[in-house]
């Protein structure tokens, strides 16, 4: 390739500087490695995936895990690799898709999640949560990527595609290495800082799906809902990025600088039939599911509280609604709140920066970053309107027809005092008047569907320097800090506070007024909102445009997240002073250092937001700020035992050591142990222990405490419930309200849940032991088998709704029972005064165990080119959970206690063919196994009543094929598909796939394919 001179170098830093500085403007206003040879797309065919980084490179490698570089490649933990090709094979726009295509990672947020989406992706090892993923680049850390966010995990979205080398997924607990958060693993994203020349990648891709589920679209239109039939394209998804970089003449500098744009479309659930509306479980004896919905629909749904009387159970309807002539009458409507809903968040990221460093002398090389990205994505869910948010209503609406006004309004639903009389109200006019008790659930079908409009903008920037103090001692230091500036705009909201007062009508009786004899709001009236506008929501017609308009509301919010990072190291090799095993010829190496971290939070809200008076939002969203710092040491050694000696080629241990000093929460120490020994050249055994930290984070701490969606279930709500009436006693239903508790039938029920200043830092113990196989006899095949357990105490969260709520039925324990409050009609859902109190705490953990599989091999031949074949395949034995006393096995499950479906064995396999003539072929297949659903265990803690189509997902197969021909020297095309048969994803109901849980549009979309066939086309070119 084509030298790039200094002066070009020089240039290109000027433009990507100045590009740098003026993005901000144009944006939304809501360890480098060893020199290695330039790896594209026409460098040899390697594996995909693998266990160890590319052998390519000369002198010493640090490998993710240790800050000691060796020139053994061998990891005493075990690690994962995913490099470039990988990443282009897959037609990939998005660094997350790849991620989550591994065994070993599970998808959090992603671009499949709508309602409760915070517009980021982000890296879950492990299914211990991406709290518990450190995320790292070239080694150091990646600044947390949203302040709305409970986990202020990573943004994946600032990493650039292009410039990825590698990726490294290293299991189990690095804390004594990196420090806290590496809990569950860490992702360390090895860029190519040393890139020499010029590249442009382009990659455009669609999802093509034949909607042909006769059995789905026949429900869904025998519910009166559309459902969409035949092929369709949609999901489109561009990205274009440059790369470019060049070394100074004299050799000693270096800089790389990129540019990337990126561009996706939305995909609605309403144009998939298997997602088209919302499932439920059917009536009992029932084979088939029934289209749900919301209990918040058009016409109105109204609910009374007059269930009980005095005591006694009145025997009145308590659900109404309107016929289609908008005429009262008992029942309920349900509103179908999936078409709308996205399956594919829209989106458009720019990102651009550099790595440079210059190596003035041996002992003062220094270097320096830059990372921008700015993104902005739209997260869109059912239109807003009246949740229940208003509970009474004047019985002088004139709005009201005749039997409205005397259902309502009957004496046994009306307002009273604590004396239990009648509450009379001053009209204007002198007159009085009564309200009653009644809630409305009235869906904004004008206004159409919430939209969260969020804009994340980072930059990240280190400067540094490393060199040689003396022979065989080294330092590194480096400054390092991030920032992700954050807003929001929530569109489309209905005002709690404005559709009370629009409902609050009256007849404007006031001589001389403009409006004498007209229907006005009271607030008009009497003064205090002269801009009100009366809302008539009591018929079938739709609500007015001046209506719309003066009750439809947006939200604000804006944040950001800093962190500030400075650390140093000096290691020391013993080899270069004698100190050295008498039986090995490598020297004793020894790392020490220490670092100091501080990260902070401030997220604002507006009042609408503050307040709660988001009608959609499920409760007030409130400020936070809030920081906290830590000061660390840190050792690790490395001591070669033995090599090249029989039985023992090599033996190698490793320790470290971190002692951490939080300003909230004290000091804690983490620290490893770990052993290599390869008794001939062909096997190699590992081992090791790590306990690993996690402090709690700034939203943890000091997030304010607010009733939110949290459950998906109520044992007591409906006309049967699962519960007994012991049982829902101890839940806190009265006696006589038992089997009158209205069901949510979006199977979505309020918690109260927040911060706690008082939290301890967890703690986790993670073993692994494993082979390597390198046999001479077969070059290139190369096989790990590595067995880990990992074991999370106090785990710093909340309980969860669901689990407190079933371990109240299952011990009447207090501790449980006691934290349930219900509204006055007795439900967890229709009003804020009903819900669970589910805030932070330390308590219980999380323990998982299994094995990794890894194996490649490679075949390189003059004449018939190249074949590769990779495989990764995890098995997990085990996911135990312990909640405050309940403790259940998660493996192979799914639910709203046990999160999105764990398969028990997860593999991927690529087979690649390269042919001599620059035509080549990979193909993939992935593979999860069965899970069923939580409510069949055999675990009391777990089992419950299921619908029988809940019960199980089979097993889910997918095959990926891609075509790839270097046409000339510098050009290479990629044409091909994932999914390529177009496998649907499983369905289940509401209540198996809860949104808690990451489901979306009846299935788990981040871990299984829902949006069809993606078919891609990429060209890449090289000067």
């Amino acid at each position: 390739m084509k030298a790039i001179s200094i002066k070009t170098c020089l240039l290109v830093t000027t433009v990507f500087t100045g590009v740098a500085m003026i993005a901000p403007a144009s944006a939304q206003t809501t360890t480098d490695t060893p020199t290695a040879q330039n790896e594209g797309t026409t460098a040899p065919i390697a594996p995909a995936t693998s266990n160890t980084p590319d052998a390519d490179t000369g002198g010493d490698i640090v490998v993710t895990g240790s800050r000691i570089a060796s020139p053994n490649l061998t990891s005493a933990s075990p690690i994962t690799v995913v490099n470039s090709q990988e990443i282009r094979l897959q037609g990939a726009t998005r660094v997350e898709d790849v991620l989550n295509s591994l065994p070993q990672t599970f998808a959090s947020q992603s671009s499949s999640v709508s309602n409760g989406s915070n517009g980021t992706a982000t890296a879950n090892l492990r299914n211990l949560g991406d709290q518990r993923t450190l995320v790292l680049v070239n080694g150091r850390r990646l600044m947390p990527g949203d302040p709305n966010s409970t986990s202020s995990a990573a943004d994946l979205n600032v990493i650039p595609s292009t410039l990825i080398k590698r990726v490294d997924v290293l299991t189990g607990g690095a804390s004594s290495v990196y420090g806290s958060d590496a809990v569950g693993g860490v992702v360390n994203f090895v860029l190519d800082t040393d890139f020499t020349g010029v590249s442009v990648d382009a990659n455009y891709g669609f999802y093509n799906h034949n909607n042909n589920n006769q059995r789905l679209q026949n429900l869904v239109r025998s519910s009166g809902y559309d459902a969409p039939s035949g092929f369709t394209n949609d999901g489109k998804q561009f990205d274009v990025n440059l790369k470019i970089g060049g070394g100074t003449e004299d050799g000693r500098g270096h800089v790389v600088g990129y540019l990337g744009y990126r561009k996706i479309d939305a995909i609605t659930q309403g144009s998939r039939d298997y997602s088209s509306c919302g499932l439920n479980a059917g009536a009992a004896g029932s084979s088939e599911y029934v289209c749900g919905g919301s209990a918040t629909a058009f016409p109105a749904n109204f609910s009374l509280v007059d269930a009980v009387f005095n005591g006694t159970a009145t025997g009145l309807p308590q659900q109404y609604t309107l016929n289609g002539a908008g005429a009262l009458v008992p029942g309920r409507t349900l509103y179908n709140a999936n078409p709308l809903n996205y399956y594919q968040r829209p989106d458009t990221r720019y990102t651009a920066g550099f790595f440079a460093h210059y190596d003035v002398s041996e002992g003062f090389k220094p270097y320096a970053e830059f990372m921008f990205m700015d993104d902005r994505s739209v997260a869109q869910i059912a239109p807003s309107g009246n949740f229940s948010n208003t509970q009474v209503l004047n019985c002088n609406n004139p709005y009201l027809s005749p039997l409205q006004q005397t259902t309502f309004c009957r004496a046994t639903n009306l307002v009273r005092d604590g004396n239990g009389a009648p509450v009379f109200l001053t009209n204007p006019d002198g007159s009085t008047y009564n309200q009653a008790q009644v809630l409305i659930g009235r869906r904004n079908v004008e206004g159409g569907g919430r939209q969260s409009d969020q804009t994340h903008t980072s930059y990240r920037f280190v400067a540094g320097a490393r060199g040689d103090v003396a022979a065989g001692v080294s330092y590194d230091v480096y400054g390092q800090y991030g920032t992700t500036k954050y807003n929001q705009i929530y569109r489309n909201e209905f005002s709690v506070s404005r559709t009370q007062r629009a409902l609050d009508a009256i007849t404007d009786t006031r001589a001389g007024s403009a409006t004498l004899g007209q229907i006005v709001c009271r607030s008009v009236v009497d003064g205090t909102d002269p801009n009100c506008v009366p809302l008539n929501i009591f018929g079938s017609a739709a609500i007015t445009p001046e209506a719309l308009n003066y009750v439809q509301v947006a939200g604000f919010m804006q944040g950001q997240t800093k962190e500030k990072i400075v650390s140093g190291s000096v290691t020391f090799r013993g080899s270069e002073y004698g100190i050295t095993s008498p039986w090995a010829s490598e020297g004793i190496a020894l790392n020490v250092g220490g670092e100091y971290r501080e990260e902070s939070l401030e997220l604002e809200v507006d009042t609408a937001f503050a307040t709660g008076d988001l009608a959609g939002q499920g409760g007030p969203t409130l400020p936070v700020a809030g920081q906290y710092n830590v000061k660390e040491i840190f050792a690790e050694i490395q001591v070669p035992l033995v090599s090249d000696r029989p039985f023992f080629h090599e033996l190698t241990v490793n320790g470290g050591y971190r002692y951490s000093d939080y300003n909230t929460s004290g000091g804690v120490h983490s620290y490893k142990g770990e052993v290599t020994w390869a008794p001939v050249r062909d096997l190699t055994l590992r081992g090791g222990y790590n306990r690993a930290v996690r402090a709690p984070n700034v939203q943890e701490l000091f997030r304010a405490q607010s009733v939110q969606i949290d459950g998906a279930t109520d044992p007591c709500a409906g006309a049967t419930p699962t519960a007994t009436q012991a049982q829902c006693v101890n839940l806190g239903v009265p006696a006589n309200l038992y089997g009158l508790i209205a069901n949510n039938p979006s199977e979505q029920y309020n918690g109260l849940v927040g911060g706690n200043p008082n939290l301890r830092p967890e703690t986790a113990d993670t073993f692994t032991a494993g082979v390597i196989l390198q046999p001479r006899f077969l070059p290139g095949f190369n096989l790990t088998v590595d067995a880990f357990s990992i074991k999370v105490k106090d785990i710093i969260g909340i309980i969860g709704a669901d689990t407190i709520l079933n371990q109240c039925v299952q011990t009447a324990n207090p501790q449980f029972c006691g934290l349930i409050n219900r509204d006055a009609a007795g439900t967890l859902w229709q009003t804020p005064q009903g819900f669970v109190v589910d805030t932070n705490l330390n308590a219980g953990s999380i323990k998982t165990r299994g094995i990794d599989v890894n194996a490649g091999y490679v075949v390189r031949t003059a004449s018939a080119g190249s074949f590769a074949a990779n495989f990764t395949g995890t098995y997990v034995d085990e996911f135990t959970r312990d909640k405050a006393g309940a403790r259940f096995d998660c493996a192979g499950l799914y639910g709203a206690q046990c999160g999105y479906p764990q398969s028990k064995w997860r593999h991927q396999v690529r087979l690649t063919w390269d042919g001599p003539d620059g035509i080549g072929i990979s193909g993939r297949w992935r593979y999860l196994s069965a899970t069923e659903f939580e409510r069949t265990s055999s675990d009391s803690d777990l089992a419950a009543g299921f619908f029988p189509l809940d019960a199980r997902v089979p097993s889910q197969n997918y095959f990926d094929l891609a075509l790839t021909a270097r046409v000339q020297d510098g050009f290479t095309f990629r044409l091909g598909a994932n999914n390529i048969l177009d496998r649907e994803p499983p369905v289940l109901s509401a209540t198996a796939s809860p949104i808690g849980s990451f489901g979306n549009g009846n299935t788990y979309p981040g871990i299984y394919e829902a949006n069809g066939r993606y078919i891609f086309v990429g060209l890449t070119v090289d000067m």
